[in-house]
């Protein structure tokens, strides 16, 4: 592998798994543990409205945003003092700048790589060199399937996510998922959705919220709205549903060219982190406050889940979460929280 510095200044496997086997389940939502817990504030006001992600690493926080005011792309915060260490990553399409990277993050191994289709490029970051004071990335020509949202890499294969518009001729001919190795040649496709109408499966899954295992072998993907949570095992050539559970469906009114919330639209998950033994979501599961014109903050509750999709503990907290991870060494969750004012910041919680 080849790292560059800038210093400072094709067989193809079908799996249509009958979930009348595989053990969809409608159900409620009922969690057989329910507390209150406070956010600790760990970060001055952020100044920006949107973080797109967020990991912690050694004795960071690794904070991708759309920095308007310098142009970057990811702040570094020490955890311990919540002051910002590093900013940088900039726009554009020259060596180790990005587009669209923001929209698809990964982070393993001491590496954050960007997946940034509208430059068609893969940049990875080595984030120890960054804290070193240097700069070492990686450029890799990126070309992923037609329709792909998100990318989870697995081993040596990639895991591609898809969603197809709705009154595309592609429409039955695409693949929700696809795993291919890294020559790019596809190893399996799967195709099911718990949301059945095409129009509403497109904005449902447009922007929903998904994680890895730490070991790539399971996937976690949530709805933002009704509260549906699927489960998946990656394989070396396949990849097959563990659960799915449909705990309330989507209910949106969905038009040309967008959708709006009904009287019955219930908010689902808006951030998941998924770990070795269980799934953290930051959770509504509410009828939206906009609809009656109530102001209740959105999205306060941290769900917890096991991999069958069992409901294990709901967390009640003070602050909207907008992205949320954990330290298995601290058993501590770090999030990206706003106010009801709308001011973000760093915060964390010790469960």
């Amino acid at each position: 592998m080849i790292w560059m510095n800038i210093s400072k200044g094709t067989i193809l496997v079908p799996l249509f798994f009958l979930f009348s086997c595989s053990g969809e389940v409608s159900l409620s939502v009922t969690f057989p543990t329910e507390r209150k817990a406070g956010w600790e504030l760990v970060s001055d006001e952020l100044y920006v409205n949107v973080v797109y992600d967020l990991w912690e690493y050694k004795s960071c926080l690794l904070v991708p945003v759309a920095d308007m005011k310098t142009g970057h792309n990811l702040w570094i915060y020490d955890k311990n003092t919540g002051k910002r260490i590093w900013s940088g990553i900039n726009d554009g399409r020259g060596p180790g700048e990005t587009m669209s990277g923001l929209q698809n993050t990964y982070f393993a191994d001491g590496v954050l790589t960007y997946y940034d289709d509208m430059k068609g490029s893969i940049l990875r970051y080595q984030i120890d060199s960054i804290l070193a004071g240097s700069f070492l990335y990686r450029e890799e020509r990126y070309d992923p399937p037609t329709w792909t949202m998100s990318v989870v890499e697995s081993g040596d294969n990639r895991l591609f996510m898809k969603n197809v518009g709705y009154s595309s001729p592609d429409l039955h001919e695409v693949s929700r998922f696809e795993l291919q190795d890294r020559a790019g040649h596809t190893l399996c496709q799967y195709d099911y959705s718990p949301v059945s109408d095409p129009e509403l499966r497109f904005y449902e899954y447009m922007y929903t919220p998904y994680s890895a295992s730490p070991d790539k072998s399971r996937l976690a993907i949530g709805t933002l709205h009704g509260t549906v949570l699927e489960t998946y095992g990656i394989g070396q050539d396949s990849i097959a549903p563990i659960a799915v559970r449909v705990f309330e469906d989507p209910d949106i009114d969905v038009s040309s060219g967008g959708y709006d919330y009904n009287e019955r639209t219930v908010l689902g998950f808006y951030d998941i982190y998924a770990f070795d033994d269980r799934i953290l979501a930051a959770y509504d599961g509410e009828v939206n406050p906009y609809w009656n014109s109530g102001d209740r903050q959105t999205y306060t509750k941290i769900a917890v889940f096991d991999w069958e999709g069992n409901p294990l503990e709901l967390i009640h907290t003070d602050y909207k979460i907008e992205r949320l991870c954990y330290s298995e060494t601290e058993n501590t969750i770090y999030a990206a929280v706003m106010d009801r004012d709308g001011i973000m910041y760093l915060a964390k919680m010790e469960l």
